[in-house]
């Protein structure tokens, strides 16, 4: 029994009681003494285990509260924090031939979902073919024909994957994943429960230039990808996106190839840069600023070492995200890291 004693007076609190209780009288004031030095060990435990809890998140130091300013974090209260909704969406739309009906959907290109059904139990699973797309879009928008009229006249089939899975997760919130994803945490996992109330959109990283040089095609120093993005509805940085998406494209149409929208065919960057991650960067980045003014570039971001929060956005490091790539500080040496949520397997089936 020594040893266990032993380990015990080390603790303030501990200490406390024993020398109260070494002494040779039993007292109302012990008695008190030893009910508030019991709380205070309490109150002590507690607060080692939010730290813990912290500290293996992953969450960094630099955590933000709607005011840009610095936010500690609060303990959860009595009831569980509301998240994400348990909802995962992907999308499967026919791949058009140059002459003929579409590809036959191939099941192999869904290979990976079952990893999102296992570490996802109760959650609800929704693939969105072309029919459910339209049936969507129609039901959802029927007082905006603008987005109504470019979902289907759009046969770039990554465009129109791009512009759905923001109106879907506008709607309906949850989590969007790309079918060459493999879930490698259980969505309850990717928030702490101590912010989950004030984290409304997640976003992660696929580039990160750091101190090397520009890549060709990606035009920020920082990419945000949306081959995953969690949401709670109704977040308005689907609202701005999807303006965005709309303008682009309609300027594809007039001005650079002066063709009716569904006779036109853009290039990978086109696609990049009007409806996918380029695009997505610059509003995301934009309401980012609207939350913390400091942040000027999105090269006020590099090198991130653990997930951010800044105002209701979660903003995860690359391996969030993006772990195994060739490039910026991804861990690709086999090992799968701590804070890796996802892992894209870049199948690319958007550019043709």
């Amino acid at each position: 029994m020594l040893p266990l004693f032993h380990e015990l007076e080390k603790s303030l609190p501990s200490r406390i009681i024993f020398s109260l209780a070494k002494r040779p009288y039993r007292t109302a004031s012990f008695v008190l003494f030893l009910v508030l030095a019991s709380i205070l060990w309490v109150y002590h435990a507690i607060a080692a285990e939010s730290f813990i809890t912290l500290f293996n998140s992953g969450l960094s130091t630099q955590v933000f509260g709607p005011g840009g300013g610095r936010h500690n974090g609060s303990a959860p209260g009595l009831h569980k924090p509301v998240g994400i909704p348990m909802k995962i969406w992907q999308i499967m739309l026919p791949k058009p031939r140059d002459d003929g009906p579409p590809h036959p959907p191939d099941p192999a290109q869904l290979q990976d979902t079952p990893s999102w059904l296992v570490l996802n139990p109760d959650y609800k699973y929704t693939l969105v073919g072309e029919r459910g797309g339209i049936e969507f879009v129609d039901k959802n928008f029927a007082d905006q024909p603008a987005i109504i009229d470019t979902y289907k006249r759009l046969q770039n089939m990554g465009m129109k994957s791009d512009l759905l899975r923001y109106l879907l997760l506008y709607i309906e919130g949850g989590v969007y994943t790309d079918t060459d994803t493999v879930a490698i945490k259980g969505v309850d996992e990717w928030v702490p429960d101590f912010i989950k109330s004030e984290v409304n959109l997640v976003v992660g990283i696929e580039f990160d230039r750091r101190d090397g040089a520009a890549w060709a095609e990606i035009p920020h120093w920082l990419q945000f990808c949306q081959w995953t993005i969690a949401a709670k509805p109704k977040h308005p940085v689907f609202q701005m996106m999807v303006q965005r998406a709309l303008y682009s494209i309609d300027l594809l149409s007039t001005e650079v190839y002066d063709s009716p929208l569904d006779s036109i065919s853009p290039t990978s960057f086109e696609v990049m840069n009007s409806t996918g991650p380029a695009a997505w960067t610059d509003v995301v980045f934009e309401y980012l600023q609207q939350l913390d003014p400091s942040l000027e570039d999105t090269k006020d971001l590099s090198f991130m070492t653990g997930p951010r929060l800044i105002g209701d956005v979660l903003v995860l490091n690359i391996d969030g995200f993006g772990m195994g790539q060739q490039h910026s500080k991804s861990t690709n040496d086999g090992t799968i890291p701590s804070q890796a949520l996802v892992k894209h397997l870049f199948r690319g089936s958007w550019r043709s």
